[in-house]
């Protein structure tokens, strides 16, 4: 999971963990390209800090890049403009979920995008 916050990072991994996933926590996309290859699926925050890449770059380049692996993207974000969500699908994101989130609709998505031998 990429999230620059400590607080939505514990909520995802816990919610995430309670129904058997194993998970990674990033807290920049710099730290995320270095997780991968790996994760079958990626949950990603598109407003990451300044420093590193933001979030649609991350998603372009885990789609595109076969060494990345090429895993699934559960977009979990505050950016919840119409334009936001076409940009994230257009860029490849295979679930858009915005902030504030409902767990349970997390842990729907990334189960529906995970591989059934991976949890």
């Amino acid at each position: 999971m990429v999230d620059d916050s400590d607080t939505v990072r514990t909520l995802i991994r816990i919610n995430l963990e309670l129904e058997g996933f194993e998970v990674q926590e990033a807290d920049s996309g710099t730290r995320c390209l270095e997780l991968v290859p790996g994760p079958d699926v990626v949950t990603l925050d598109l407003l990451l800090p300044e420093t590193g890449p933001d979030g649609l770059d991350i998603l372009r380049r885990l789609k595109r890049d076969p060494a990345l692996g090429r895993p699934r993207v559960v977009v979990v974000t505050a950016a919840a403009l119409p334009e936001d969500r076409r940009l994230g699908e257009s860029a490849g994101a295979d679930a858009y979920i915005t902030k504030p989130f409902e767990p349970v609709e997390l842990v729907d998505a990334v189960r529906a995008l995970a591989s059934p031998d991976r949890f």
